[in-house]
C-alpha cells in the first residue's frame, strides 16, 4: 500500500505520520523505517522505529532518492513499513515532477509487499492527478 497526507503546510500531516509509524510499529512483526531530512522529529517517534535523516547524505533528487530506497530495502528483507516525511522537500521537487517515483514505488511496493506512508506539501487544488489513487 502507498498512503500519501498531502496539503499545505500546517495542516497536520507530519503528526498524523508520526502517529501512525508508533502505532505501526506496535503491532509490527518486522521493522518500520522513519525518513526525514532533519533530526527535529526523532525524540517524538518510539525507539523501536529506524530513523534515518536523510539530510546526513549528498543531495539526491528523485531518482537518487528512489536508489536510496532501493538499498535500505535490499539490506532488510524485514521491513514492513516506510515512513517519508515531506517527500518533495527530500527531492527537491514538485508534487507534479513525482509521477516517475510514484510508478518506480508501485513497482517496488507490489514486489516486496511494503507499505509506504508519505506526506507531500501541496495546495489542495493543485494535487496532481497520479497522487489521487494514493490520497484518503
Amino acid at each position: 500500500m502507498i498512503k500519501v497526507i498531502y496539503g499545505e503546510k500546517g495542516m497536520g500531516k507530519t503528526k498524523i505520520l508520526i502517529d501512525t509509524a508508533n502505532k505501526i510499529v506496535q503491532e509490527a512483526k518486522g521493522d518500520v523505517v522513519f525518513i526525514d531530512d532533519s533530526t527535529q522529529l526523532m525524540y517524538d517517534l518510539k525507539h523501536k522505529v529506524r530513523f534515518v535523516n536523510v539530510s546526513d547524505f549528498p543531495q539526491m533528487g528523485s531518482e537518487g532518492f528512489f536508489g536510496f530506497l532501493c538499498g535500505i530495502l535490499s539490506q532488510n528483507y524485514d521491513i514492513e513499513g516506510i515512513f517519508i516525511d515531506g517527500l518533495n522537500y527530500i527531492t527537491k521537487k514538485k508534487a507534479a515532477d513525482l509521477e516517475l517515483f510514484f510508478k518506480n514505488l508501485q513497482v517496488i511496493m507490489e514486489k516486496v509487499n511494503i507499505d509506504f506512508y508519505i506526506t507531500i506539501n501541496g495546495v489542495n487544488e493543485e494535487l496532481p492527478e497520479f497522487l489521487k489513487q494514493y490520497t484518503a
